[in-house]
């Protein structure tokens, strides 16, 4: 990963960023998660319908911002207005101000799949000053199944392994291969040898 190395991106993960695209003049920013598809590419799953994909697919530029914490990934879903945009440097994106890293992308291909478009869209330019804050599902969702393991006796341990479950495939998913993960299967089986 010649560019995105340099963010500290791990192989197979997802990351949460706030992906910024125009609709017609206006800037426009969602929360999608994407992962590293080769050496130069980004990748990430669009629901079909969004805004997003109508915008890559119109005029197939668009740029992938990191946000400093989940707080500016709320303001893109619930306060857009709180957001602030930047001129990118080499595509005809928005930049989200106050991200750790943004990465400036054209659309290289997109596939249908179901409900979903898979984007693969190609690096054209990479911004940050420090290593960026690179946020994952999978610390979360740890430590929320952590705080349900000691919610066994109010729950029933019935409710606390599907929940369990759930958070582990999600884990498996934007994490795979993780401490994350293998933590979670361990608390699994533990509870699972309870029930």
């Amino acid at each position: 990963m010649a560019r995105l190395e340099k963010l500290g991106l791990r192989d197979q993960w997802i990351y949460e960023v706030l992906v910024s695209t125009f609709h017609d003049d206006t800037p426009h920013a969602s929360p999608i998660g994407v992962w590293a598809h080769g050496p130069e590419a980004l990748a990430m799953d669009v629901y079909d319908g969004s805004q997003t994909l109508a915008n890559i697919m119109q005029n197939g530029h668009f740029a992938a911002n990191f946000p400093p914490d989940v707080g500016m990934l709320h303001a893109a879903l619930r306060a857009p207005e709180r957001l602030a945009f930047a001129k990118a440097r080499r595509v005809l994106a928005p930049l989200v101000v106050g991200c750790t890293a943004s990465v400036e992308l054209t659309l290289r291909h997109a596939t249908p799949d179901r409900d979903k478009v898979r984007i693969v869209g190609d690096v054209k330019d990479l911004r940050h000053e420090t290593r960026p804050r690179l946020i994952n599902r999978a610390e979360g969702l740890l430590l929320e199944s952590l705080v349900l393991t000691t919610r066994l006796e109010q729950r029933g341990p019935t409710a606390v392994l599907d929940k369990l479950i759930e958070n582990h495939r999600v884990v498996a998913k934007v994490a795979p291969g993780s401490d994350y993960a293998r933590a979670l299967a361990a608390l699994i089986r533990e509870i699972d040898g309870h029930s």
